[in-house]
């Protein structure tokens, strides 16, 4: 399956919102249909992003949330010179467990301003061809992230914070952000995933 350009979808939500299950149900799914697809997640698996997952893991002790965002933003930008445009370059599909979006809310959470951080991202971000924004309550987050751990959530995650992160989440808005239910079913969710990432590609392949 060819395309006459590279597509960028990114999938975002709060911790347990299902964004990294339905990432990889969707590569594999667009893998299956011939889509030449590239799975790719941030924090980045980079020095940057190591870094950032292991100040979030011990609990983002003596960080700023100024030092925080300018992390995010370097493994950001190492990203996207190193695997996202040229994976664009080439036509592929490339699908984002978690993006700048992610930022503009976690951080946003934290009293920075999100549109600041927007425009910080997109001076050198390409924007996503569609983000799909998967809304869950944080009760219901927590829970399944127990569950998954069986542990208790880190400082990231507290109910508070998680909600005030949902909130921004849930006030984006735009003819490319489609904000889903992540309460239903895994497959349904899957399938109404499927359906709009097709309806987006079918009209952009190559003849």
């Amino acid at each position: 399956m060819h395309l006459r350009e590279g597509i960028l979808l990114a999938l975002e939500g709060i911790d347990g919102a299902g964004k990294t299950t339905q990432a990889r149900r969707l590569e594999a799914t667009l893998g299956e249909a011939g889509y030449p697809v590239l799975y790719t997640r941030e924090p980045t698996a980079g020095p940057t992003g190591q870094r950032l997952r292991a100040l979030i893991a011990g609990g983002r002790v003596g960080l700023s949330p100024e030092e925080e965002l300018n992390l995010f933003v370097r493994d950001r930008q190492e990203h996207v010179l190193a695997v996202i445009r040229p994976a664009l370059a080439h036509h592929k599909v490339v699908l984002l467990d978690r993006y700048y979006f992610s930022t503009m809310a976690y951080q946003g959470a934290l009293g920075l301003d999100p549109e600041a951080i927007r425009r910080r991202n997109e001076a050198f971000a390409p924007r996503p061809h569609l983000t799909f924004v998967l809304d869950l309550p944080p009760s219901a987050g927590l829970a399944r992230i127990r569950h998954a751990r069986q542990a208790a959530p880190d400082t990231f995650e507290r109910e508070e914070y998680l909600e005030r992160v949902r909130t921004i989440f849930a006030g984006l808005s735009g003819p490319d952000i489609l904000h889903l239910d992540a309460t239903q079913q895994t497959d349904v969710l899957a399938t109404r995933i499927r359906e709009a990432a097709y309806a987006f590609l079918r009209p952009r392949q190559a003849p």
